[in-house]
């Protein structure tokens, strides 16, 4: 069996080369097209890089996980969608995903994204609903998030599935001054394991 450090080693290589989806009848705006988004998270056998670039309907993303036994990459190219922007930002778009693993052939498959988003202005700072589809390992992701803007926190709330896959977490994120970087700390309930990471967003 590899060492549980291995995901770890992995996960900085990664960081070193380098989305519950809701309709509320609240005001919204469409969430801001042009910027850039990267996370990294790290816990004792998972590492997960997460990247994404708007340039107008485009939308670019990236992501890595590396786990005991294996890595998974995937990459995307989304465009939004002209309709129902007043209720939320629709992308879609084709996606690659590549499965290595230590015990068995590797795979690679083409799919279809769906995200769905939507940005909600709060007295106090904001709401982001996200729901993410891929055909991809049958994979999905819903996550909802609370910014409070008065003393730069947010937290949030995130479950994900795949065929080989399945988390719930928490986490609280602080950000650095009026800088887009944000500090992580949270929970993964079923791995039951903590995690720490950073993001950068200039969205």
């Amino acid at each position: 069996m590899k060492s549980r450090s291995a995901p770890v080693a992995r996960g900085l290589l990664h960081l070193r080369a380098g989305l519950l989806c809701c309709l509320s009848i609240l005001p919204v705006n469409s969430a801001r097209a042009d910027g850039a988004f990267f996370q990294f998270d790290l816990s004792e056998t998972t590492s997960n890089t997460t990247m994404s670039v708007g340039r107008g309907l485009l939308t670019f993303g990236g992501g890595a996980v590396t786990y005991d036994g294996g890595r998974a990459y995937r990459l995307s190219t989304l465009y939004t969608l002209a309709f129902a922007q007043k209720v939320a930002t629709l992308k879609v778009g084709p996606s690659l995903g590549l499965v290595i693993s230590d015990d068995s052939d590797d795979s690679t498959q083409i799919g279809l994204k769906f995200v769905a988003e939507r940005y909600i202005p709060t007295a106090i700072g904001s709401v982001f609903l996200l729901a993410d589809l891929d055909t991809n390992d049958s994979s999905w992701f819903v996550l909802s998030q609370l910014t409070y803007d008065g003393i730069g926190m947010a937290i949030e709330l995130s479950h994900g599935e795949s065929d080989s896959y399945s988390e719930t977490t928490i986490a609280l994120a602080k950000r650095l001054s009026d800088s887009p970087v944000s500090m992580r700390i949270g929970y993964k309930f079923i791995s039951e394991e903590v995690f720490v990471g950073m993001s950068i967003n200039t969205f």
